[in-house]
């Protein structure tokens, strides 16, 4: 029958297996409701719909204030050829409004040809990105069955490990529970090898190994305090 330290140390493993497999339960239920990569892309794909929205905007406001300028400018073309300004200072002024306003629509018209191809670039990246966000979601839902089933044996350890926590537990006498729930170090137990405890490395004293050895009684490292168990 194996001793109280035995049995500790054996209920140590299991709370350190349960512990381990609850993070797994978790991180698969997660990935599960929601794959980060998934969620970082969909992100993606709409900071590029809202760059594209934006510069698709520029650009219908650039043709606006263009065709606007264009009627103007005809305007006043075709009243400067109109023959009815015939002061020579008002025509020269004229003149000059003219030859700024096609200046300024030349201007106008780089600045859109520059705007077209950022539109262009907004579509590229727009279509990169949803390409990126759909070929995530098709690896998310193949890996799915296959995180599905991690997960119900990851369940269903957990639940063996559970009812051997609990039934070990119930094996452990009074005075051994006791020693080891008042531990505050951390994990309470233990090994010891080559007459060293294992967690801080100091020796174990000749008394010590001896009442180790018995197994009788709950033994404590005199250095870190942990309950000790022969390896």
């Amino acid at each position: 029958m194996p001793k109280p330290a035995q049995l500790l140390l054996q209920h140590q493993r299991l709370v350190d297996r349960e512990r381990v497999l609850r993070d797994n339960i978790e991180r698969i239920e997660s990935a599960l409701a929601s794959d980060p990569e998934v969620v970082q892309l969909e992100e993606k794909v709409e900071a590029a719909r809202g760059a594209q929205q934006a510069v698709a905007g520029r650009l219908h406001e650039s043709d606006r204030a263009r065709e606007d300028h264009r009627s103007r400018l005809r305007s006043r073309e075709k009243e400067l050829m109109s023959g009815r300004i015939r002061n020579p200072t008002e025509l020269m002024q004229m003149s000059e409004e003219v030859k700024h306003m096609k200046a300024r629509f030349v201007e106008e018209e780089d600045a859109e040809l520059q705007l077209m191809e950022d539109v262009e670039i907004a579509d590229d990246t727009m279509s990169a990105a949803t390409a990126e966000l759909e070929a995530a979601r098709a690896r998310a839902a193949a890996e799915a069955p296959g995180l599905r089933a991690e997960l119900e044996a990851f369940r269903s350890e957990l639940a063996e490990v559970e009812s051997a926590k609990e039934q070990i537990w119930a094996e452990v006498p009074l005075a051994a529970r006791t020693a080891y729930s008042r531990q505050r170090v951390q994990p309470a137990v233990a090994e010891v090898a080559n007459n060293q405890c294992t967690a801080c490395r100091v020796t174990v004293t000749s008394r010590g190994m001896q009442m180790l050895r018995q197994g009788e009684e709950i033994v404590h490292c005199e250095n870190c305090g942990r309950i000790l168990v022969v390896a």
